[in-house]
């Protein structure tokens, strides 16, 4: 499915339930009522909310056990969290120059933050990722907030996820009357601790991803080429097709040792010409009444590919052969007839020339070997394989496959930099975000015996307007990237 369709059946069922809602609360539905009170569910237009307090108690006990710490904690994590206001703002004004550029030079240069929409530039396959990531990032950074008001001494109220059309995200509710009467650091405590979490939630995914080749050493191996996970509008139809679990270890005379070494031999694809070599007597006794007939588009193209002789070789001569029984074959590569060490050789080139129209395609015969099955042949454009088979670097030593690994290494990745994105947006001092809260809290800090009333609100107010001007000019700038 694609996202459109995705979104638009989330659009129905969205709108079905919200109706269905007013519906049955309209008929004083006691059955309805009564599952209401079981599910405190609250059902509003496009988007679902579930609160809860079931968790308050368990969660205040366990931080009365480690006031110390969590006091330790939440004073180190305050102290980076405002270390970070500053750099926040320098990358969102760098971000929006380098957005403001690429509309006025239409490139795509890709900025630091850039806003994520799915089908654009977030890819349909990748949407579960996504999803999962923002509900992880969302709980941390929530229960930042919880644990350091609880271990303040400031009860919650609740604690409760909330769905809008498919985004899910976590909320703490707060008595802010018990908020706004602690002491200024205490109040900054709080309001850090959500960003100070998803730094800690950054740095843990990136340590782990970095760390994963070791830990996982024990079941998979790396340097031996690349399994295949996924193959998307890719047909597997045939026997020599790839399948998903295929450990790929050459393209064409390049070796693959790796999902970087596997991107560089498909590029090497489009800048060498390769070429086959094969003993004379095999093409004479291969010889066709119509050899050019796989290079006009005639049936026998089917089963047949229209081979080229090396440019140095004049007449120039072509052979309609079985490109697998010439794969087999050939006992080397080669660019041209030198190529080839033994004199009764010739070095055959693939052709993709057709006769008829008189032009040349960037098709290429593609040879990928795998491991402990036949080689596959892929004739055409080596970026075709690239966006649709997806490979991984490790390479299943037992039974478990790839793509559980796969799965984690994606999701430890998008964690890292989705949880410090949200980290950078949260600090700055925009309207509706953490950042709104911490200037008024660290202001009254500054200005405490210092200058008036209107000095202090002047600066809060600017540093906000600054805040939230950064933010809007980069999510538009960003999304006319996008589009434009």
């Amino acid at each position: 499915m694609d996202v459109t369709t995705v979104f638009g059946s989330v659009i129905l069922l969205h709108t079905f339930f919200y109706y269905l809602d007013r519906y049955l609360k309209g008929k004083n539905s006691q059955r309805y009522a009564s599952f209401l009170n079981r599910f405190p569910v609250q059902i509003d237009f496009m988007n679902v909310r579930w609160t809860t307090s079931m968790f308050n108690k368990a969660l205040s006990s366990w931080a009365m056990m480690r006031l110390r710490f969590l006091s330790k904690w939440y004073n180190i994590g305050t102290v980076i969290t405002l270390l970070l206001c500053i750099p926040s703002l320098i990358l969102l004004g760098s971000t929006a120059l380098v957005s403001f550029e690429n509309m006025m030079d239409s490139k795509k240069e890709e900025a630091m933050l850039q806003p994520v929409v799915p089908g654009v530039n977030l890819p349909s396959y990748d949407l579960p990722y996504y999803l999962i990531t923002l509900l992880v990032c969302t709980v941390v950074h929530e229960a930042g907030h919880a644990i350091a008001a609880v271990s303040d001494q400031v009860p919650l109220v609740s604690v409760g996820l909330i769905l809008w059309l498919i985004i899910p995200a976590a909320f703490v509710e707060l008595p802010t009357s018990n908020v706004v009467g602690l002491s200024p650091w205490k109040q900054l405590k709080i309001y850090c601790a959500g960003v100070w979490h998803n730094i800690v939630l950054s740095a843990m995914a990136f340590a782990v991803l970095m760390m994963l080749p070791i830990l996982l050493i024990p079941l998979f191996q790396s340097g031996a080429g690349v399994s295949v996970v996924n193959l998307n509008a890719y047909s597997t139809d045939g026997h020599h097709d790839f399948q998903v679990g295929d450990q790929l270890t050459q393209i064409n005379d390049c070796r693959v040792t790796g999902v970087e070494s596997w991107r560089l031999c498909l590029t090497a694809v489009l800048l060498e010409s390769s070429g086959f070599c094969l003993d004379n007597s095999y093409l004479a006794s291969s010889s066709s009444s119509d050899q050019l007939g796989c290079c006009n588009d005639s049936e026998f193209s089917r089963s047949h590919l229209c081979f080229l002789s090396s440019p140095d070789l004049v007449p120039k001569k072509y052979h309609c052969l079985r490109a697998r029984e010439v794969s087999q074959l050939s006992s080397a590569w080669c660019s041209n007839h030198k190529g080839c060490s033994a004199v009764n050789q010739s070095c055959l080139m693939p052709s993709f020339h057709s006769e008829s129209v008189n032009e040349t395609d960037s098709s290429r015969l593609i040879i990928v070997k795998r491991k402990s099955a036949d080689p596959v042949l892929f004739a055409g454009l080596p970026n075709e394989i690239y966006l649709s088979v997806y490979v991984s670097d490790y390479v299943p030593r037992i039974f478990i496959g790839s793509q559980f690994i796969n799965f984690i290494e994606h999701l430890l990745k998008y964690i890292s930099s989705f949880s410090a994105g949200l980290a950078v947006l949260n600090v700055v001092p925009c309207i509706f975000m953490d950042g709104h809260h911490i200037v008024g809290a660290l202001s009254e800090i500054v200005f405490e015996g210092r200058g008036s009333i209107s000095m202090k609100r002047q600066t809060q107010y600017a540093l906000v307007f600054l805040g939230t001007s950064l933010v809007v000019i980069n999510i538009a700038f960003g999304v006319l990237t996008l589009f434009l």
